[in-house]
């Protein structure tokens, strides 16, 4: 986006401010001369501590309260669960909060034998425990895993609840009111934390005998003390936010008070604006005024520190660029002085499968040496073909001919020319390839575009699994074709004859889709998408690069759209009418 004009401040007015905004204090009163804290600084502290206590006391205060509200719905909740377990037990055999004196009532039914586990009662949520004890014996120690199943407690546990059953048992059973009865407690066991109720009943046996016996009921803390970190997470951000928003707004202030500040401000925000990626780049004209870059006050300190910075960064580009065209020369040169001996490497490993007896090992050795080399040389002539590119485009061309030497390219032939080849390739995938009757035709290098399409093609084959359909789809657009995807790789470069109508090649495929982190960067040079689109082949990293390079060569630029199965690149050229 262009920055909007702002209109420049007088001479005599900058001058002036930073005098009566900061200065003056210095020349007032018996502190003149003196050290004083900044009024940002003492602004910001103000508000900050401020705020802070009286945040910090708001948030222990809620996170106490809601802490026993949650702990009360828990034990609510075991209670619920004990009753139920309770009223299961005492149906036509189990356990029975039986008299105080230990024998039956008259009238009472037989209760047959204790084979009843509370587990088993309707209702019971997952992770509740519970152990039945008559006297010394443990009639069952069981809790409910997350697909409802009873396991066993280890002997561990029980031994851990068998601490709440003797207090339990040694409760008063003749208590006014034996629904309130029993001991809650909360004890540490190997499947977690745990809030379990005790308390003493009476077993009847199938003969009428009554035993003294321990019901036990428990719930997992795990939910109460998620709700509870939660609501301290809850707290704690929303302190930290009104800290930010008091901050935001304690600097409106001092911006307010210190106005020249906006003037570097302004400096700083036009050079943040700058295009630093790539290319020579200069920021000596955005240097900030000489007024406003004295040091000795806090506006003084900030612009003559900015300067420094723009100093600084204008070394650290000029030494980037050295650095690029050395690099960029030593590719070059080492790609054009390893074509000899890959050549000869080939040459040599061809005579001696031609020409020597070889075992069967033998020839499968020298086989693999002729793959690696056609290999290394395929590497060699893509880091050729991207060095020369780079090197047209850091002197202002293009790599794909002037415009007066450049050719007149059938784009829907040079698709159908590889959408074969890769049919060839690839008989395990399914290729379909639509292309306009009528000619469309750029001006450009027939090679590069040739490789360009191929790289593409040879992408959805190497990084999709067997089966895919890849759909290959030619179209010439009107004049606002070119430079309408969101995701261009080319987004911000000038394209020549944009306005004239644009040729519009989609390769798309229903494999596994890119990963949303490796996007960004697809198309820079080594980058391998391996991890996020299953392939059997390797890649050098170079194939998308390439296309990039070769599409902003010619004018266009080239867009990635991915989402699990469905994965589509997009290049865009002009077409051979728009460009001059």
């Amino acid at each position: 986006m262009t920055p909007r004009p702002r209109q420049a401040p007088t001479p005599g007015a900058d001058a002036g401010r930073p005098t009566r905004t900061v200065a003056s204090p210095r020349t007032a009163g018996p502190g003149a001369g003196r050290s004083r804290a900044s009024l940002a600084l003492r602004t910001m502290l103000g508000v900050v501590v401020l705020l802070a206590i009286v945040l910090a006391a708001f948030t222990v205060t809620s996170l106490v309260l809601s802490g026993r509200a949650v702990d009360a719905q828990l034990e609510q909740r075991v209670d619920q669960a004990w009753e139920r377990s309770l009223t299961f037990l005492g149906g036509p055999e189990g356990l029975s909060p039986g008299p105080a004196d230990g024998q039956p009532n008259e009238g009472d039914a037989p209760r047959g034998e204790f084979d009843r586990s509370p587990l088993e009662a309707p209702g019971q949520p997952a992770g509740m425990l519970a152990l039945v004890a008559v006297g010394d014996t443990v009639l069952s120690a069981d809790r409910l895993d997350a697909d409802g199943r009873a396991v066993e407690l280890s002997d561990a546990d029980v031994q851990i609840l068998s601490a709440v059953v003797e207090e339990a048992g040694a409760a008063d059973p003749t208590a006014a009111d034996p629904a309130v009865e029993g001991v809650t407690r909360t004890v540490g066991l190997e499947a977690g934390r745990y809030l379990v109720r005790a308390q003493a009943v009476d077993a009847v046996s199938g003969t009428g005998q009554v035993s003294p016996a321990v019901a036990v009921a428990g719930l997992p803390t795990s939910e109460v003390d998620g709700t509870k970190a939660t609501l301290a997470w809850v707290q704690v951000v929303g302190s930290l936010a009104a800290l930010v928003v008091a901050g935001v707004a304690g600097w409106w202030w001092i911006r307010r008070s210190l106005r020249p500040l906006s003037d570097v401000s302004r400096a700083a925000a036009r050079m943040a604006e700058v295009p630093m990626g790539a290319g020579d780049v200069s920021l000596a004209q955005y240097r900030v005024r000489h007024d406003l870059a004295q040091p000795g006050d806090e506006v003084g300190d900030v612009g003559h520190a900015l300067n420094r910075l723009v100093d600084s960064v204008d070394g650290a580009f000029e030494q980037r660029n050295r650095s690029e065209r050395r690099l960029r020369t030593f590719v070059a040169d080492a790609s054009h002085e390893l074509r000899t001996p890959l050549a000869a490497v080939r040459g040599y490993a061809e005579m001696v499968s031609l020409t020597e007896p070889l075992t069967e090992r033998g020839r499968e050795s020298v086989g693999r040496v002729l793959t690696q080399a056609d290999r290394m040389g395929s590497l060699v002539e893509d880091l050729l073909l991207l060095a020369r590119l780079d090197a047209a485009e850091a002197e202002g061309g293009t790599g794909a001919g002037a415009a007066g030497d450049r050719q007149a390219v059938d784009l829907g032939e040079i698709v159908v020319d590889a959408v074969m080849d890769a049919t060839a390739a690839g008989r395990d995938h399914h290729w379909e390839v639509d292309v306009p009757e009528a000619a469309v035709v750029v001006a450009g290098d027939g090679r590069q575009l040739a490789q360009l399409v191929a790289n593409l093609l040879s992408n959805a084959r190497k990084h999709t699994p067997a089966g895919t359909t890849v759909s290959v789809r030619l179209d010439a657009e009107g004049p606002a074709g070119v430079g309408s995807g969101p995701n261009a790789a080319g987004a911000g470069i000038e394209r020549r004859g944009a306005g004239g109508g644009a040729a519009v090649l989609t390769v798309e495929d229903d494999g596994p889709g890119i990963e949303p982190e490796l996007q960004n960067g697809l198309f820079d040079r080594f980058v391998r998408g391996d991890a996020a689109r299953t392939g059997m082949e390797g890649s050098t990293g170079l194939g998308l690069s390439i296309v990039r390079s070769v599409a902003h060569a010619h004018g266009g630029e080239v867009s990635v759209e991915s989402v699990p199965w469905r994965t589509v690149f997009t290049v865009e050229l002009p077409i051979a009418s728009s460009i001059v």
